[in-house]
């Protein structure tokens, strides 16, 4: 095995797992958009005021119809 074919093999590992780490990390932001505060359901079965929880699963969807638009792999 020549030093280039093990070059590129070593590359190529690394830069696997900085992609999927930065994926891990995307994903995770993007699930923490509601803030750290908000308990979604519990606050607004209290006080009945707010978006139920069907609205909350249509917001969240429009969200990663739009975050598709970006990934293009």
């Amino acid at each position: 095995m020549n030093a280039n074919r093990m070059i590129d093999m070593i590359v190529r590992q690394v830069m696997r797992r900085l992609v999927s780490k930065s994926v891990d990390k995307g994903f995770d932001m993007a699930s923490r958009m509601g803030g750290k505060n908000e308990q979604p359901g519990e606050a607004n079965r209290a006080n009945n005021k707010g978006p139920r929880p069907s609205q909350n699963l249509k917001q969240a969807q429009r969200i990663t119809r739009q975050a598709r638009r970006f990934m293009k792999f």
